[in-house]
Parts: structure tokens; sequence; C-alpha cells
């Protein structure tokens, strides 16, 4: 817990922020040591999560998140992951991100060094490839390959970075 929590604050400075992903990894912990179940860490994981995440941003990062280490966030407010949602290393989401399912076949899987623009939403059991950029205000309900990009309100991939950079 304590490497994975390092690594997010090396990426992201703002005291929030690390205040955020402190109180999320430590509800992480709590799940992999199947810990939670015990009074002693129940009452205070709930109080910070209510106090520091659910009031402080309005956002939603529950602790059965699949989250790997280096996640930065810029303004941390209105953010809601779904709990089966899977997000690789050195994730990007700036504000008011959304990543859920449309039903319940599949959970969406965000790959690593990842950016969410601000207002995305990523919908469905789709795979978000290495290195893709999703565009602020995009809806993606399709995968998007590895170093490809999303943008619009019904976003179309248009291009891994490689080709438009010939």
């Amino acid at each position: 817990m304590f490497d994975t929590l390092r690594q997010d604050f090396r990426r992201n400075r703002d005291p929030l922020v690390r205040l955020v992903l402190a109180v999320f990894r430590f509800g992480q912990w709590t799940v992999a040591r199947r810990t939670l179940t015990r009074r002693c860490w129940t009452v205070p994981y709930k109080v910070l999560n209510l106090l520091v995440i659910r009031l402080g941003t309005n956002s939603d990062l529950p602790r059965e998140l699949n989250c790997g280490p280096g996640l930065r966030l810029f303004h941390p407010y209105g953010l809601v992951f779904h709990r089966d949602a899977r997000l690789g290393r050195d994730v990007n989401a700036y504000h008011q991100v959304t990543i859920g399912r449309r039903d319940h076949s599949g959970e969406p899987v965000i790959g690593d060094e990842v950016t969410l623009g601000a207002g995305a939403t990523v919908l469905g059991p789709i795979v978000i490839g290495r290195g893709a950029k999703i565009g602020a205000g995009a809806t993606v309900l399709d995968d998007v390959p590895p170093g490809g990009r999303a943008l619009g309100p019904r976003a179309r991939v248009t291009g891994t970075l490689l080709e438009t950079a010939e």
C-alpha cells in the first residue's frame, strides 16, 4: 500500500488530492487485508470516506476499484468510478470523469498511461488501450486502440497518435 501511495504522491502535489488518494488507498488496503469486516477499521474508513471523498470533493471512488499505482487527479471534483472498473498505471483523470457500465456483461478496462479529459464518460464493457487520450466531454462507448484518441459527444476514434504524427 505504501509504495503505491508514494507513487501517487509523486504525481500529485495538491494536498486535497493527496488526502483523497490516501483515504482511497486505505480503503483498498482494508479490502485486500479483509480487515474491513472488523469494527476497528469500518468506522474510521466510513467517516474518512464520507468527509473527505464524498462531501469534500463530491466524488465516488469505491474501495473495491482495481486501480494501478500512479493515479493522477487534476481537480478531483465530481469523479465517479464504478467499483468493477479496472485502471492501469499512471492514469490521468480530470474533473467530472465518469467510468461506468452500460449493462451487466462486463467492466470498462482503462490501460496504462491513459488521459481522461474533463467531463469524459467511459461506459460499457470496453477497453481503452495504453496511452490513449479521451477528449473533454467525450462519451466513449466503443474500444479505443493503444495510442488512439476519442473525441466528441458520441466519441469516435480519430486514429492513433503514431498515425497523426506522420
